[in-house]
């Protein structure tokens, strides 16, 4: 998932030998710690096993209100005319749990002569609401404000949302965004963000604009390919901070993804893997200032060990060509520590143009995701215990990458399900030595998170 407020900045350009070598070291070892790890196999129910192999008769979607029947159709791997099987009705339950509108989502097989009916029931989120928007970054806290979301514009399963918040800091955005989906292949992001904050690590008052436009389609059933087109700017109240000597820098950024993605539900996964690989480029032929290729990886892994309990295992890897303060500007350098990147550590204690981020965690499921109505809305919740531990590294010079630089650390903490920011956590985690117990309070899964430039 990507924030236009995050700008990546990517990269692709060919790298020397050195570089191409510590590529491979650091995004093997990650790949490596994933792929530990062994797959268990998914068991579905077997209460419809018996009509496995009967024809579909018909398919009757029922309790739709807001969303267009041809939305949910389109998204069924279950057709008229061909075999019930239980490869077709786990594809249909991830292909709609996908358009991030349905709080349920039962398909059940009804016996009809020599052939079924398959009856969809749908539970769907209310389409258009007034919310409270709040975000919570390491270096500003919590800024809140109020903010409009329709989840499922004109009935098409398509996000587009606006907020204004003010406290740490002051920011407006608005996103209009598709979900990736099979029977629309074709998936779209447009986002703006204004932000004016207290740079609290390279001590400046930062005024910044920041624009995305991105275009994927998928590749194969699970993979996925696409560009995407960013670019920000950042004003700085004091001098010497920014690259160009007006105080005022301007870099575009163009990148290329490719991706997979196996997970069985994207709303809340226990099993299944996603990947990214990211090449793009910064300025130079594009323009404005900065002069830099960035390389990403990005590796999750989600492991069910029994019922209600998983695991997660996730690497992120950025490497950056160029010089700081020449061809990457101060604020666009990775300072780890705090709720989304390594936990029991201060923002900063670990900083440079490259970076390297693993977490394990442990998940109990305390309440299973379930639907709820509070006056007529539908809505969902979950709650889930949490065990973890973060590892990782961020380093300018290759003689910086040394075990005795990696920061870790190991934490619990609650995850609470909800709609419009997926997930709510509160960690507590230790980490830095003479610090003691640190606490969080942070939105959004951290993989997402950790990908952001401001988190």
């Amino acid at each position: 998932m990507r924030d236009v407020g995050s700008f990546r900045n990517m990269s692709c350009l060919p790298l020397g030998k050195s570089e191409i070598r510590s590529l491979l070291r650091l995004g093997g070892v990650g790949f490596v710690v994933l792929n530990a790890w062994l797959s268990f196999t998914l068991v579905l129910s077997a209460a419809d096993a018996s009509l496995y192999g009967k024809i579909v008769k018909e398919i009757r979607i029922t309790n739709l209100k807001h969303t267009k029947e041809k939305v949910v159709t389109r998204e069924l791997a279950s057709k008229v005319g061909e075999p019930y099987t239980e490869e077709n009705v786990h594809n249909d339950k991830l292909n709609l749990d996908r358009l991030r509108i349905f709080t349920s989502i039962q398909i059940e097989a009804i016996e009809d002569g020599e052939g079924v009916i398959l009856e969809v029931t749908l539970v769907e989120i209310f389409p258009y609401l007034p919310t409270l928007s709040f975000d919570v970054s390491e270096e500003n806290g919590v800024s809140a404000g109020p903010g409009v979301k329709a989840l499922n514009l004109f009935g098409r399963a398509i996000s587009l949302s606006a907020s204004a918040r003010f406290g740490g800091s002051t920011s407006y955005n608005a996103k209009l965004e598709s979900p990736w989906t099979v029977g629309h292949p074709l998936r779209y992001i447009g986002e703006y963000t204004y932000m004016d904050r207290f740079n609290e690590i390279d001590d400046f008052q930062e005024v910044s604009n920041a624009f995305d436009v991105q275009v994927g389609h998928y590749l194969g059933k699970k993979g996925r390919i696409g560009g995407d087109f960013t670019f920000l700017s950042v004003n700085s109240a004091t001098d010497g901070i920014t690259l160009s000597p007006t105080n005022t820098d301007h870099i575009p950024g163009l990148d290329f993804f490719i991706g997979y993605d196996s997970r069985d539900l994207e709303s809340d996964p226990h099993l299944g893997w996603w990947m990214e690989f990211v090449l793009g480029k910064s300025g130079e032929f594009l323009g404005g200032q900065g002069n830099f290729w960035t390389y990403i990886i990005d590796v999750r892994r989600y492991q069910p060990l029994a019922d209600r309990h998983n695991l997660d295992l996730f690497s992120l890897t950025t490497f950056r060509t160029g010089q700081v303060d020449i061809d990457i500007p101060v604020y666009l350098e990775f300072d780890l520590g705090g709720s989304n990147t390594i936990r029991g550590w201060t923002l900063g204690s670990s900083s440079g143009k490259n970076q390297f981020i693993n977490t394990i965690q442990y998940r109990y499921e305390l309440m299973k995701r379930r639907p709820f109505k509070i006056k007529g809305f539908s809505l969902y919740t979950g709650l889930q215990f949490a065990v973890f531990s973060d590892f990782g590294i961020a380093w300018s010079d290759s003689s910086e990458f040394t075990y005795d630089n990696f920061i870790s650390g190991i934490g619990i903490g609650l995850r609470l399900l909800i709609p419009f920011v997926d997930v709510i956590r509160i960690d507590f985690a230790w980490g830095e030595p003479d610090k003691g117990i640190r606490n969080y309070f942070a939105v959004e899964p951290k993989p997402d998170r950790q990908r952001r430039r401001v988190r």
